[in-house]
């Protein structure tokens, strides 16, 4: 019985994963997002001692992260409504 439970629970999880990566847009999209903030937390250090330069570190980290987000967004956007136009096929093709 421990065997069925355990096949049964593999034959879920292929389930869960094809469902959640089928979508080559979303995909992409989620890997633009991680992207964005590997690259914020990396190019940006916040170990200063002085607590204005802190703030203004973690300040174009918050807006760096913004405007990247919405460059993932608007990939997303162009996708959703032309999937096989110029602008989405460059898109995938960065991620």
């Amino acid at each position: 019985m421990s065997a069925l439970k355990w096949l049964l629970l593999l034959a879920v999880l292929g389930v869960a994963v094809w469902w959640f990566t089928r979508d080559p847009v979303e995909a992409a999209y989620q890997k633009c997002l991680s992207s964005v903030s590997s690259e914020m937390n990396r190019s940006i250090q916040a170990d200063a001692s002085n607590p204005v330069e802190k703030a203004m570190a973690d300040a174009l980290k918050g807006m760096g992260s913004a405007i990247g987000s919405a460059g993932c967004e608007a990939m997303r956007s162009a996708c959703k409504n032309d999937r096989d136009g110029a602008i989405c096929k460059a898109a995938l093709a960065q991620f």
